[in-house]
């Protein structure tokens, strides 16, 4: 009897089998997998997430600098000349010179000759360049260049459906004008500028973030349907 309950408690101690260690072992491992594969997952969604907010950053800070100096666009009177110059100096698919009213008052209300062009390393930058008093005119002969990095991270250009800058008629039809610059009977019938940023950020593997603005340019005097 008694050398019975010692076998009994001998085979209740003997701890675990073979069998037992490995499916212990086995169910250890598939826990970790499911571990390993689930914070994986979760740090490439934030990494998205993190991307896809960085490039619509960029790409809102670009249009917005672009469209509120293309929306103030004005003409340019000149000693001698019946007829003012265009508000656009010469634009191409994706750089621009206009005269604009930006960052005016009334009590001086000097137009400032601006540039946009993208670079190299896919940012956009824009120049400004202040005008002078002359003879009741505005002149901008010798001026001080200022420039700025506006954004970066820019989609480079494919095709024509993707060009920063497109160029309208006061009737919204487009000017073309191929990878050239516009002419200058073009440039005195631009109404309105299509604004199209395309942004991604470095290393995303997410979509590009695409923000498209028609401004009409409504100080240039013409009776714009655009």
């Amino acid at each position: 009897m008694i050398r019975r309950a010692s076998l009994r408690l001998r085979d209740e101690e003997s701890g675990l089998s073979l069998v037992e260690l490995l499916v212990s072992a086995l169910l250890t491992i598939v826990m970790l997998v499911m571990a390993s594969t689930m914070f994986i997952q979760t740090a490439q969604i934030t990494a998205n997430s993190t991307q896809t907010s960085n490039s619509n950053s960029d790409a809102s800070n670009i249009a917005n600098a672009m469209t509120s100096v293309v929306r103030v666009a004005t003409t340019l009177a000149k000693s001698g000349q019946a007829i003012p110059d265009p508000a656009i100096v010469s634009g191409s698919r994706e750089s621009l010179t206009l005269y604009s009213l930006s960052n005016t008052s009334a009590s001086n209300p000097s137009p400032v000759r601006v540039t946009f062009t993208i670079g190299t390393d896919r940012k956009i930058t824009e120049s400004r360049c202040p005008s002078t008093a002359s003879a009741g005119f505005w002149t901008f002969g010798g001026c001080t260049v200022t420039t700025r990095d506006i954004g970066g991270n820019v989609v480079p250009l494919t095709g024509a459906s993707d060009q920063l800058f497109t160029y309208y008629t006061a009737t919204g039809a487009p000017i073309l004008i191929g990878a050239g610059n516009l002419t200058a009977a073009q440039r005195a019938t631009v109404a309105s500028i299509r604004v199209y940023v395309s942004v991604r950020a470095d290393g995303s593997n997410t979509k590009q973030v695409v923000i498209s603005n028609k401004v009409v340019l409504g100080n240039v005097g013409l009776d714009t349907l655009s």
